[in-house]
């Protein structure tokens, strides 16, 4: 154990020398904001696949809800058609940061849209229906009234055969990232419970490693759920 952690500590100090390095160093700030440090890509790629899977198609409008500055977002946006993303996130800086990918990547064509909120929208969305709503590695920060609050949002803003999808803590799940060690402690089946009174149902179906999450990282067993009308 020891060892690990040695071995996390020097991997964490070479990859924060990105930071002086100049071709290296707008990586680094945008993994710095997310984490974990060197593995951009291959979260990005797991975004995608994942949504993918559950059925995203370019002609879908997506919601994804904590999108930080953009590591899925920028996979979802080259993906979708013109006017299908929305991104949502509570940070000033992850919105900033993303924006400035967006023009990086020359991809404010394809009429994106970054809100900057503390809730999940209500104000900044208007009427908007969507296709998904994506929620990555933020469902397990939420108490029971915030999962209420987020179920009575997908009841509102899915289109009819939509899905909201999102992934909480497995048993094996690695917490050491955790400011809190003990967050609030959420199961598939009690998260149904709280669903099936907005008249939805939470379905697991699988760890994220099983999505392409990378394995050597602790939330790769994760569980991935989907959430959809009864």
């Amino acid at each position: 154990m020891e060892v690990t952690r040695t071995l996390k500590l020097w991997r964490r100090q070479l990859y924060s020398l990105r930071s002086y390095v100049p071709g290296l160093r707008r990586r680094h700030k945008l993994e710095s904001l997310v984490g974990p440090l060197g593995f951009w890509d291959q979260l990005q790629a797991y975004q995608l696949r994942a949504v993918t899977e559950l059925g995203l198609r370019p002609e879908h409008a997506l919601l994804d809800i904590g999108c930080g500055p953009l590591q899925g977002g920028i996979a979802f946006i080259r993906y979708l058609d013109r006017e299908r993303y929305v991104g949502l996130d509570h940070n000033p800086r992850c919105i900033e940061i993303g924006s400035e990918e967006l023009s990086k990547q020359r991809l404010w064509a394809k009429a994106p849209r970054l809100f900057l909120c503390g809730d999940f929208g209500d104000e900044q969305l208007g009427d908007a229906k969507f296709d998904f709503i994506w929620l990555s590695q933020v469902l397990y920060y939420f108490d029971e009234p915030t999962f209420h609050k987020l179920f009575g949002l997908a009841q509102c803003r899915l289109r009819p055969n939509g899905i909201m999808a999102g992934d909480i803590l497995g048993p094996e799940s690695d917490r050491g990232f955790l400011r809190d060690p003990k967050p609030p402690a959420h199961t598939a089946e009690s998260l149904d419970g709280m669903a099936r009174t907005h008249g939805l149902m939470v379905t697991p179906i699988g760890k994220l490693s099983e999505f392409g999450y990378p394995k050597r990282l602790g939330l790769s067993r994760n569980v991935l759920l989907k959430i959809s009308r009864i």
